[in-house]
């Protein structure tokens, strides 16, 4: 990976970085893809790479990752603060942990992310710890709303058992489901929206008798939006299947799969 100039004026703490693409078709032009990691409780440093490698092992796609490693801090606010942080991408994929985020106060995250993605109809994917993102913050359920769920908790790190519930759908079509994660923290999904179309769920552990949604598409007012609960630990988004998953959903966010 090379660093390049971050495209927010005033950021010390962070920075953008591209990755040459891994093609696994090389025919017509890549997706330009947005990674926004970072914040606590996960091992970010490492896992942008699981994440851009194992995608552009199979997609077409070309990352540019901008790595925040704090959870609440200048460099994040005026990232996007800029007005120009989205152009040029086709879709932005939210792998962060900046769940104690109060700061911009109520109106920040719409008007300073949300609206950006309304105006240059730019899909989204949001990956486990994006969902506890700004969950402090004034806009949490609008944040929430973008995402298709909403939680603020998780039950103990333990395995899962990941069952379809679409199983037609071309995200999750073709993968070994039921799958047992190898590690686990399963979301306590609190609300799903109106727009929102649960793929995959989990029985919660320790006498939970809930079933909680951790894979799941949404038409946030015409965008396309995939999202998972799935991927805490490590060793679970290097697993073939989570690479597979999260891959296809890529495809789909970015109009290319049907």
């Amino acid at each position: 990976m090379r660093k390049i100039m971050a495209c927010a004026a005033g950021i010390l703490a962070a920075a953008l970085i591209a990755s040459p693409a891994a093609h696994a078709d090389d025919e017509g032009e890549p997706i330009r893809i947005l990674q926004l990691t970072g914040g606590g409780w996960h091992d970010y440093e490492n896992q942008q790479t699981i994440l851009s490698e194992g995608i552009g092992e199979r997609v077409n796609a070309e990352f540019e990752t901008f790595f925040h490693d704090g959870d609440v801090e200048e460099a994040e606010i005026a990232f996007f603060e800029d007005p120009e942080w989205i152009e040029g991408f086709d879709l932005v994929l939210y792998n962060t942990c900046w769940a104690a985020n109060v700061e911009g106060g109520d109106g920040w995250v719409v008007e300073n992310i949300i609206d950006r993605h309304l105006e240059h109809e730019t899909p989204a994917v949001f990956i486990h710890c994006a969902l506890h993102t700004y969950r402090h913050h004034g806009d949490a359920e609008h944040w929430h709303r973008f995402i298709g769920v909403s939680s603020f908790g998780h039950q103990a790190h333990e395995p899962f058992t990941v069952e379809a519930l679409e199983p037609d759908h071309p995200i999750i079509a073709g993968l070994p489901l039921p799958w047992d994660t190898p590690q686990g923290e399963l979301y306590q999904i609190v609300d799903i929206f109106e727009n929102t179309t649960p793929l995959t769920h989990s029985l919660g552990l320790g006498g939970d008798d809930d079933y909680h949604v951790n894979v799941w598409v949404n038409d946030y007012e015409g965008l396309r939006v995939f999202g998972t609960s799935i991927g805490h630990h490590n060793e679970t988004m290097e697993h073939p299947v989570y690479l597979d998953m999260v891959s296809q959903g890529v495809l789909w966010a970015a109009g290319e799969l049907e």
